[in-house]
């Protein structure tokens, strides 16, 4: 009898412990960004969303932010599911480039046929270049790249992120 005692009490504690573990993930994920970027992050992607990076990454002088669903992060890159840089426009949070099932921009298509990212993208990126630029490519089941790299990057004349050149050296 006291040996089913002492298992219920290390599985109580076990799953009191795995919980509380979750919920303290999710709100790590967002530490130290404003509530506005947190609260918009949310309404995108749900309580998975984790806000990669953030700051004045396209050198505009406004606040902008990634906020992704990440499955797997390395040194210098993310596998997310879907993800956006979001910018702050007067009052309110808006995404100006969407990485979800295809690549969009503010304004809709990037102007290049792709397929259906169904597992995601490998990104990278330094927010020490201004702006930023995004090294992306497609994402198989197990987050190994399947497509040639591209870079986006944006276009302060046009408000728009287009692909240029894969680029060298990020940290």
């Amino acid at each position: 009898m006291r040996f089913f005692r002492i298992i219920a009490l290390f599985s109580a504690i076990f799953m009191l412990y795995s919980c509380g573990k979750d919920t303290k993930q999710t709100q790590s994920n967002l530490s130290g960004v404003t509530d506005e970027e947190k609260q918009f992050a949310l309404t995108l992607y749900g309580e998975d969303v984790k806000v990669i990076a953030k700051g004045d990454l396209l050198g505009s002088g406004k606040q902008c932010a990634i906020a992704a669903i990440v499955l797997k992060q390395t040194d210098n890159s993310y596998w997310i599911k879907k993800g956006s840089l979001i910018r702050k426009e007067g009052n309110e949070w808006k995404p100006i480039l969407k990485m979800e099932e295809k690549l969009t921009g503010a304004s809709g298509d990037l102007l290049v046929n792709q397929i259906n990212a169904k597992d995601g993208y490998i990104i990278r990126f330094d927010t020490t270049k201004k702006p930023l630029e995004i090294n992306i490519v497609m994402a198989n089941e197990t987050g190994k790249a399947t497509s040639d790299d591209a870079v986006l990057k944006y276009n302060k004349e046009k408000d728009s992120f287009e692909f240029t050149t894969p680029f060298e050296n990020i940290p």
